[in-house]
């Protein structure tokens, strides 16, 4: 609401947080409040009314940090035997919720607590201060927390799942992995279904994340595939929770580690392009008629390579089984890359985390902002 008085003064403000504009936006914010408080007593100022609920009784001031400046000095009538609020902040609120959103944008864009200080001196002379950020970024934990606990409704087909590791100094200076659960359906719309801070992942780790997914409502039975990077404890974790779940191994994931067994390292990206078309046939035998042929290729100088490839290869097919439009999206994990690349990118100015709760509040502030496109 503040926002919309803003653009109509702000045409006539050289500079839009100038003295000048910002005055002439609190004569707006005060008359609109002093036409709400007329609405509750029914009637005007010096006027005579027998519909009158109530009497004035003088007013108090109060300050409103905005996006668009600080201003001070707002006028709020007070009423006898009546209680007016206005709908334009509540008891208490010295910030409008656009500037606290502001805030924890600059937060989640790697600028520490100290530094938004000296940000948002663009608003207010003193800015604010470290505290007064970490108040604000509190209402991300109470975001999280209902996140947690929101019941997970819908079918889900298809669902990804994979791990980013970040570092939080609290556990000894040790990277340890959030895990994600993502779901997609045949219309290429994207849920994030869940994420986790973990010490490893380990079967245990894997198992008490999914498993809460299956607790806050996911229907195992509606699950036709999962798709997965091939790591020890997911595999386990799974062969546990969705014993009778497809299961496909992420291509990608399946040709970077068969290059990671590469003699002459200078060959890598040669061996990935020829190995990832092998993904391109057309079904499963012409699938492995293709391999066949990049193996007598590649054979002979990187034995090892191509052994890593071959090996559990047939896991890399199952997406096959599917409609034929969802190949592309189903043979790897790139639906949950989408936000690890974005908790990679926004994470990576502050290189580690103080303690657990605040690298979990950035992710969930990260993430909550994603905005996934897997169509393509």
């Amino acid at each position: 609401m503040i926002a919309k008085l803003w653009t109509e003064v702000k045409d006539h403000a050289e500079d839009e947080i100038s003295a000048g504009a910002r005055q002439q936006l609190k004569e707006l914010i005060e008359g609109r409040i002093e036409a709400e408080f007329k609405d509750l007593v029914r009637c005007g100022r010096y006027e005579r009314s027998e519909e009158r609920q109530g009497y004035r009784n003088g007013f108090w001031t109060r300050g409103l940090l905005t996006t668009t400046g600080h201003i001070t000095g707002l006028k709020v009538p007070r009423a006898r035997n009546l209680e007016f609020r206005t709908s334009f902040f509540g008891w208490y609120q010295r910030r409008q919720k656009a500037f606290d959103r502001a805030v924890r944008t600059c937060f989640v864009g790697g600028i520490s607590t100290r530094k938004v200080k000296a940000v948002t001196r663009a608003f207010t002379d003193a800015g604010i201060s470290a505290s007064t950020v970490s108040r604000i970024l509190q209402g991300v934990d109470e975001e999280l927390r209902a996140y947690r606990k929101r019941p997970i409704t819908g079918s889900h087909r298809f669902i990804f799942i994979d791990a980013v590791w970040m570092s939080v100094r609290k556990r000894y200076d040790r990277k340890s992995p959030v895990l994600f659960a993502v779901s997609v359906d045949e219309d290429h719309n994207m849920t994030l279904l869940g994420f986790k801070l973990a010490f490893s992942e380990s079967q245990i780790e894997w198992a008490s994340f999914l498993g809460d997914l299956l607790r806050r409502g996911l229907d195992d039975s509606a699950v036709e595939l999962i798709v997965h990077d091939g790591a020890g404890g997911i595999i386990a974790a799974l062969a546990e929770l969705f014993p009778y779940t497809r299961r496909q191994l992420c291509a990608v994931h399946k040709v970077r580690a068969a290059a990671a067994h590469l003699r002459n390292k200078s060959m890598r990206n040669a061996f990935m392009a020829q190995a990832n078309a092998i993904y391109e046939a057309e079904n499963i035998i012409d699938a492995r008629e293709r391999l066949d042929a990049f193996s007598r290729k590649w054979y002979p100088d990187e034995p090892r390579a191509v052994n890593s490839l071959r090996r559990n290869f047939g896991k890399t097919l199952v997406y096959m089984q599917f409609e034929k439009r969802l190949w592309k999206t189903l043979r790897t994990t790139n639906p949950v890359e989408r936000y690890q690349q974005e908790v990679r990118r926004r994470t990576n100015p502050m290189r580690s985390f103080a303690n657990d709760r605040s690298c979990e509040r950035i992710v969930y502030a990260i993430v909550a902002g994603v905005e996934p496109d897997v169509s393509k």
